[in-house]
């Protein structure tokens, strides 16, 4: 029970016995319930920040935030954001650089169609969130990124052993495969690796990715982002586990190609958590108090909410996530004139 609720619920007639009650379930609530979840940071452009934002941010440290090259972004400005302190507001600013300029370094560095699993299964729905990237070079060698970091891994010849290197560091078992083509020669030693291809129907299914085993098409709606109509699953495991993939992999491959057009400035999140865990949800502003949520393990949107932070709240108790990202314009974030 928050404290809010007890002011609202108790007028001068309650009891002692009832508002002793109250207090000491206030007493046993988490500490510093009111400032679990808030803004973490936001990008912008110019002297000033989006209106709005003042009640998170009672420590404000505004950043410089410049991406490594070729990555670019139309944000030159953090604010890290915190209710706690200084330090806080400081390593939040840090953190809010950090993952907008992995983000569009995800969206610069792959295409979002093609993505390999390198290890054995893990026996669970298929999650993109956090994932490296392996991308080939012209000159046939091959280097990998990841969230959070800046500087690239490799390069190297030996894009096996530099997807298994990719998969360790970020914690997340899939590695987005960008301009392979559609037909890569892998070798799997230990016969346990499988991918996901999207295709055209109307063009035929692609070659399979490496060992192939076991294979399962099916429609998946990635029209609109221009990815295809279905999808290709290979396994060389077992067809419980090409079974399973094909089941989760959708979802995720249409949020996360979408996900490279919503722009996002912002994220929301548990305060203190662990800062190097991705957002595993987007709020999209769609209007004046039109807020629009979306989740990497579904085809269906949340909303249309008039509250982004209750949305906001709602999305990390969905994902059992830490963080959400902010998108759409900044002006319709900001509080209604009174």
């Amino acid at each position: 029970m928050s404290l809010q609720s007890c002011l609202v619920r108790f007028t001068p007639k309650a009891s002692l016995l009832a508002l002793l009650a109250a207090l000491g379930g206030i007493a046993w609530s988490p500490p510093a319930q009111a400032h679990m979840s808030g803004v973490i940071g936001y990008g912008y452009r110019g002297r000033y920040g989006p209106p709005g934002f003042e009640p998170f941010c009672a420590f404000r440290y505004p950043m410089k935030c410049y991406c490594p090259d070729p990555v670019t972004t139309n944000i030159e400005t953090v604010d890290g954001c915190s209710n706690v302190d200084q330090p806080s507001a400081i390593k939040n600013a840090e953190d809010s650089c950090s993952m907008l300029c992995s983000l569009a370094a995800e969206s610069l560095e792959q295409n979002g169609g093609v993505a390999g699993r390198p290890g054995g299964s893990t026996g669970e729905g298929v999650s993109f969130e956090g994932a490296g990237v392996l991308s080939t070079r012209p000159w046939g060698d091959f280097v990998g990124y990841l969230p959070f970091s800046k500087e690239p891994v490799g390069p190297t010849s030996e894009k096996e052993r530099l997807a298994e290197e990719l998969a360790q560091r970020s914690a997340v078992p899939w590695v987005w495969l960008q301009g392979m083509g559609e037909s890569i020669p892998w070798e799997d030693p230990r016969g346990s690796a499988a991918f996901v291809q999207a295709y055209w129907s109307q063009r035929g299914a692609p070659e399979p990715i490496g060992l192939c085993r076991y294979s399962v098409q099916r429609t998946c709606p990635l029209e609109d982002v221009k990815l295809g109509d279905s999808i290709q699953v290979c396994s060389a495991e077992s067809e419980t586990d090409a079974q399973l993939i094909a089941q989760t992999s959708c979802a995720p491959l249409r949020y996360s190609a979408l996900s490279r057009s919503w722009g996002a400035w912002a994220v929301y999140g548990v305060l203190g958590a662990d800062s190097h865990r991705v957002p595993a949800a987007t709020i999209v502003a769609v209007g004046p108090r039109q807020y629009v949520g979306y989740v990497p393990s579904s085809l269906k949107v949340v909303g249309i909410h008039d509250d982004w932070v209750k949305l906001a709240d709602e999305l990390l108790e969905r994902t059992a996530g830490t963080r959400v990202w902010l998108a759409g314009p900044a002006a319709f974030y900001a509080p209604e004139a009174e």
